[in-house]
């Protein structure tokens, strides 16, 4: 991945920065969106979720309550909690214990600094459950997971996608205007780069899978340095160790088989700007004092504010996949939007209803729908296809049967993403399904 160059003006790297933050809450909220409909549609079906045992959805949900009830005694709490915060409750209790669970079994690297602080309370908890509250957590666990999101937030009533278009098109809200969904992010399985185990010294995380080198590091070392002696050490057999073992802030335990010398470097850069950055304040938003300071006199400090910002923006970049070809934030709500809309009406309506309705029915009516009360939305699928297209402004380049049947063919297209996206749960680009086809889990 090319580095974001710190030689950029600190306004080019804050609007940067920016920039990176809305792409990742888009990514969060559609990947959250499509997983929903996923992990819902999967315990609807006829012989139940892929996963043999899963237990039924509402009663993981009665028990995690339970545990919940163990956990936090409602008698301790000073109100009565409405239902929309019992359900925020919920899903931070999932997450919370979930991550406690994922501590003690995988070596990832992810840490989340407001329950590390809390991750002795609930591994305290875990230690007392008997062996059937022990297995909730486990499933609790595997769902959460799975999908990258607490599973008791997923099983929570969706998000109407005619609201959705409602927000995105006619009143041309960002994201931001919405309210927060999701509540938590968790890591998705798949998402760490395989043969890979991250272990900081002050979060340490239990090493199971194999590994034939060790690389133990601070912050202050230089990189250049140890490239170099990975570089060096990686076709030897046996195993290697780089460091000291009992002076170090990360450790990376590596099967050289599953991985490349690139994916290592990777993952240490990051891991060495991360734990920077938790120790001295991640670098987001500088006081307007503390820039005017800079600017007359700190240019040693502004430099490394510039640095520190630019490896923020990276790790966002790598960790949330910004590198590859995609829609702008706004054209791609439209279109996501409108896709999930068509996608609810033909896969959720009543399959024995009279009359029902084909897929291409629905396209026309809703570009009859977006025509009437917001025509400009249809640029996205067709450049100009609401301006006249002659001075007498008697007609418009969309009024075309080659204009109109470009827009069904687009809006097919938005739908096939969506169905890709639903049914591997995971956040897809138009690039990602025309290139490589579905992917598969």
């Amino acid at each position: 991945m090319e580095r974001t160059s710190p030689s950029k003006t600190y306004r080019d790297l804050q609007n940067t920065r920016d920039e990176c933050f809305a792409e990742q809450k888009h990514r969060d909220l559609w990947l959250f969106l499509y997983s929903s409909r996923h992990a819902q549609r999967e315990f609807r079906q006829p012989h139940g979720p892929d996963n043999l045992g899963v237990p039924e959805p509402s009663r993981l949900v009665e028990e995690t309550s339970l545990l919940l009830e163990k956990f936090s005694p409602s008698e301790s709490w000073q109100i009565s909690p409405s239902s929309e915060q019992l359900a925020a409750e919920l899903s931070g209790f999932c997450f919370g214990i979930t991550y406690a669970f994922h501590k003690r079994h995988f070596a990832d690297g992810f840490i989340d600094i407001l329950f590390e602080e809390q991750l002795a309370l609930y591994d305290a908890f875990i230690n007392k459950l008997s062996s059937d509250e022990e297995a909730v957590v486990f499933w609790l666990h595997n769902l959460t997971y799975k999908y990258g999101f607490p599973i008791t937030e997923l099983w929570q009533t969706q998000i109407c996608s005619e609201e959705l278009m409602e927000a995105f098109i006619i009143k041309n809200l960002k994201i931001k205007d919405l309210n927060p969904i999701p509540f938590f992010v968790f890591n998705k399985k798949g998402d760490h780069p395989p043969g890979i185990q991250i272990s900081p010294k002050k979060y340490q995380a239990a090493i199971y899978e194999p590994w034939d080198m060790a690389v133990f590091i601070n912050e202050n070392d230089k990189l250049s340095k140890i490239k170099e002696k990975i570089s060096n050490l990686w076709p030897r057999p046996g195993s290697q160790v780089i460091g000291d073992c009992n002076e170090y802030k990360i450790a990376l335990y590596i099967d050289r088989g599953k991985c490349t010398v690139s994916s290592v470097l990777s993952s240490l850069r990051l891991q060495i700007d991360q734990i920077k950055e938790y120790e001295n304040g991640l670098m987001v938003i500088a006081e307007s004092e503390e820039l005017a300071s800079l600017e007359r006199n700190k240019a040693k400090a502004k430099k490394e504010m510039s640095r520190r910002l630019s490896s923020t923006i990276d790790r966002l970049r790598l960790s949330e996949g910004l590198m590859s070809k995609r829609w702008s934030v706004e054209k791609s709500n439209v279109r996501r939007s409108i896709g999930l809309y068509l996608w609810d009406q033909v896969n959720t309506a009543n399959p024995f209803r009279r009359g029902r309705k084909s897929r291409k029915s629905h396209i026309m009516d809703l570009i009859d729908r977006i025509k009437s009360e917001k025509p400009e939305t249809l640029d996205f699928y067709l450049r100009k296809f609401s301006q006249y297209n002659s001075p007498e402004k008697t007609t418009k380049f969309g009024d075309s049967a080659t204009s109109m049947e470009t827009v069904i063919r687009e809006m097919e297209a938005d739908y096939y993403l969506t169905d890709s996206c639903i049914q591997n749960y995971e956040y897809l680009t138009p690039h990602d399904v025309k290139v490589g086809g579905k992917k598969i889990k």
